[in-house]
Formats: C-alpha cells, sequence, structure tokens
C-alpha cells in the first residue's frame, strides 16, 4: 500500500485511522484548493467561467462514481441537507409511514422524527446482534401505509454494511421509496444506484470520500425529480438563471434545482480532485486494501486479547471496526493513542478504528502499541 501513502500527508506525523470521522484530504485535494484561492486572489471572478466547467466536471465523476447521470447530481452542503430535502420534500402527510434504522447517526434520525409532527408514522427497526440490520426485520416493518426507506449504507457506530441491492428490490417491489445515507461506504465500496434500486442518495466528502467538509453529493433519481419538492429556493433553482433581469419560474430541469444558490466552488473542487484519484486506484482495488488492513487489524486485536464487535463476514464488513481493549476504559484509551499521536475514535462505549486505503501494517503496530502501553 505504500504505492499511494505519499498521496496523504498525514502519514508523515500520524497513524490516522478515522477516516469515519474526518479524513485527512488528499495532497491533490489540498493543492487544487490552493490553486482555486490563488486564482480568486489574484483574478476575483475573471474566471468564474472556468471553475463552473471544472464544477460540472465533478458532478459527472460523482456521478460515475454511482453509476447516475450528472443531471440526477446536485451539490449540497453536507449529508444532513440531502436526508432533509427528501423528508420534506416529499409530500408525506397523516397515515404515511416512514420506515428507519434504530441507533442510527442522528442525521439520519432527525429529518424524519420532524415528520411525526405532521402525523406520518415513523418507525425504528431496531438493530440486532453485532449491530447487525436484518433485512426480514425491516420487511416487517413494511407495510401499505409506508412510503420510505431510510437507511445507512454502514452504520456509523457498528460498522455493519447492509445489503443495499437486496433492500433496493424489496422497497421496488413493496412500492417503497429507498433513501440511503451513504457517507461511511462511498469511496469503499462499489456503490450503483440503478442497480441497487435507489431513489435518493446523500454523502458528504469528509469521510472515505477524503474531500473536505460542506459539499456533498446529493441524487435524485430522475423520474422522482418532480415529486421531490425543492424546499430551499434561489436564483439558481431555475432554468434560466442567468438572466436576472427577468423573473422565470420555471424549475431547472436537473437535480441542480437543489442548488438554490452560489456553490462552495473550494470544496467542490477538491472532491473532484480527490475524485481523479479515486478513479485511478479503482474503487473494487481500494475495497480490496481497506479489507487487508482491516483483516490485520482485526487479527492484531484478538492476538491482543480485544474483542471485536463489528462483523466480518462477506457483505457485512466495512473500514469500520469497533471494538474493546481488555480491561481499559475506552475513553482513557482515545485519549492515550492521540497523545502517540494515532488518531481513532470513541462511539457507542466502543473504540472504533477506520483505515483506508492508503494505511498500511505500520499504522496498525503504531494503534497497537499505543493501546498496549497504556
Amino acid at each position: 500500500m505504500s504505492d499511494f501513502r505519499n498521496e496523504f500527508p498525514v502519514t508523515r506525523e500520524w497513524a490516522y485511522l478515522n477516516h469515519a470521522a474526518v479524513a485527512p484530504l488528499s495532497r491533490r485535494a489540498h493543492d487544487r484548493i490552493l490553486a482555486w484561492a490563488a486564482d480568486v486572489t489574484n483574478h476575483g471572478n475573471v474566471r468564474e467561467a472556468e471553475w463552473y466547467r471544472e464544477v460540472e466536471a465533478v458532478r459527472a465523476s460523482s456521478a460515475r462514481l454511482i453509476n447516475a447521470s450528472p443531471d440526477e447530481i446536485a451539490f449540497l452542503k453536507n449529508t444532513s441537507e440531502g436526508l432533509a430535502l427528501v423528508a420534506e420534500g416529499l409530500d408525506l402527510k397523516a397515515g404515511d409511514s416512514v420506515v428507519a434504522i434504530g441507533r442510527e447517526f442522528p442525521a439520519n434520525v432527525y429529518p424524519w422524527l420532524q415528520l411525526q409532527s405532521r402525523g406520518v408514522d415513523v418507525r425504528a427497526v431496531p438493530p440486532g446482534d453485532r449491530g447487525r440490520v436484518s433485512a426480514d426485520d425491516i420487511a416487517a416493518a413494511i407495510d401499505g401505509t409506508t412510503r420510505l426507506l431510510s437507511i445507512s449504507f454502514v452504520q456509523y457506530a457498528s460498522g455493519f454494511r447492509s445489503d443495499l441491492a437486496a433492500l433496493g428490490g424489496l422497497c421496488r417491489e413493496r412500492g417503497v421509496m429507498f433513501c440511503v445515507d451513504a457517507i461511511q461506504g462511498l469511496g469503499v465500496h462499489p456503490l450503483d444506484v440503478a442497480a441497487m434500486q435507489i431513489d435518493f442518495l446523500a454523502a458528504d466528502g469528509h469521510k472515505w470520500l477524503v474531500s473536505p467538509e460542506g459539499a456533498a453529493i446529493f441524487y435524485c433519481r430522475r423520474e422522482l425529480l418532480e415529486r421531490l419538492r425543492p424546499v430551499s429556493v434561489g436564483w439558481k433553482s431555475v432554468a434560466n438563471y442567468g438572466n436576472f433581469a427577468q423573473v422565470d419560474f420555471r424549475w431547472a430541469p436537473t437535480a441542480a434545482r437543489f442548488e438554490c444558490g452560489s456553490l462552495n466552488v473550494a470544496g467542490i473542487v477538491a472532491l473532484g480532485a480527490s475524485l481523479e484519484l479515486f478513479e485511478e486506484v479503482g474503487i473494487a482495488e481500494i475495497e480490496r486494501r481497506v479489507f487487508d488492513v482491516t483483516e490485520l487489524l482485526v487479527q492484531r486485536l484478538a492476538a491482543a486479547g480485544a474483542s471485536v464487535y463489528s462483523s466480518r463476514l462477506a457483505g457485512e464488513w466495512s473500514g469500520i471496526v469497533s471494538f474493546e481493549w481488555p480491561d481499559g476504559d475506552s475513553k482513557r484509551l482515545k485519549l492515550q493513542c492521540l497523545k502517540r499521536n494515532v488518531m481513532i475514535s470513541y462511539r457507542d462505549g466502543r473504540l472504533r478504528a477506520s483505515p483506508h486505503f492508503y494505511n498500511n501494517a505500520s499504522d496498525i503496530d503504531a494503534l497497537l502499541d499505543a493501546l498496549e502501553s497504556a
């Protein structure tokens, strides 16, 4: 894995195993932000048309990442904004139900709970052993009133990865819309919105896409574009947004209608730089490398007597490894690791390590040394 380590300067000082929280920027993303900032500093908006051509190129690469069309992609501020757009933009009313998952990250909880004020029944399917989310339990929660299922691709605390293709098939069969919070899996595992029959997807770039916060990918299936009402409307929401002198309230014909105003150009072009790297490496290769490094971590933890919580079964594993250190206080251990230049997280009472494709055995050694020295 050393051939890509130089793309991540963080490796000079840190064993950085925290991509499920906030990832370090790739070198390319860093350099692209600086180049854009230098352009704006030296030329103002003289080259603005070039920036927006690049934004459209990033829209196309984002679409390729999930096998969508560029006209189904919008750039939003974050995952939460995308999920809230779905919750508020659909015509959900009293008597309807939404199926969600218990113990999800709050970004995929509160938008649905807000619907209860309209009389929408929100059903949270509780996770089972080791954080597994049962497809059978989800199916049992869906009935004739259910309009939408919302689920995270990967659960943030347990690391459990759901079978999106199976759930997408279930939803299409039952006539239920399918919304995915993809932030904890996009950039590690292949994701195909067409094959998986996903209707809506949201994912910020600051985790596994090693890009800045504030530049998120939002996908809306073309056939549902007219059904999802924009909830924030601005000058860029309309078809003829470049004509400032004329009011012509017709929606933009693509998912760009959800971009109500000026975009985070710096964040988007940096996201594009990281996506270029991902295309060079290939998602299948990234997934293989993440499996190898997490498998090494699991083996080392087991040898040290730690209890690994995350599933390692095919189709369920992810880049998240949640574990308990023997006779250790997890919060204190997390701080001890930080002092030793090892970055991990504490979630749901356990330690959580989340290495990426550029991490290697030396990073795992550093984590075990920090834990054993505590």
